[in-house]
């Protein structure tokens, strides 16, 4: 006599098959994962960078003059790193370090905020652009 035996498990093909449709769903997800992860970082440097645009205002206020931060290191010492203005100092979410710091990035590169104060008015870029003056 014969016993009839159930075959359990899966076929090579059905693994196939679902490994090839998890392929799928991966190559459509992480592209716009990425996406989302990069907008987010543009999203919060520009709110840190308005944040420490406004701070200047502030700090110019508080001195009662009509001058600002001679430089970039004064902004960062009198403003950026001043417990007056920010609980913490604004982080750049590019390089997870301080919002502003020296001039050493490579070009282009995403995450530079740049400041300079000429004696009359200061100018402010940043990459990514953020739309400040």
């Amino acid at each position: 006599m014969r016993k009839e035996r159930k075959m359990r498990g899966f076929t090579l093909v059905e693994l196939l098959i679902v490994l090839l449709i998890l392929g799928i769903l991966i190559g459509l997800a992480v592209p716009r994962y990425l996406r989302s992860v990069e907008e987010s970082k543009k999203t919060t440097f520009c709110a840190n960078v308005r944040n420490v645009m406004s701070a200047i205002e502030t700090w110019r206020i508080d001195n009662a003059t009509t001058a600002y931060p001679a430089s970039a290191e004064d902004l960062n010492t009198d403003i950026i790193k001043s417990a007056t203005y920010f609980s913490q100092p604004p982080k750049n979410p590019y390089t997870d370090g301080e919002i502003l710091q020296a001039q050493e990035a490579v070009p282009g590169a995403p995450g530079q905020f740049q400041y300079t104060y000429d004696g009359t008015s200061y100018t402010a870029s940043t990459n990514p652009d953020c739309g400040i003056q």
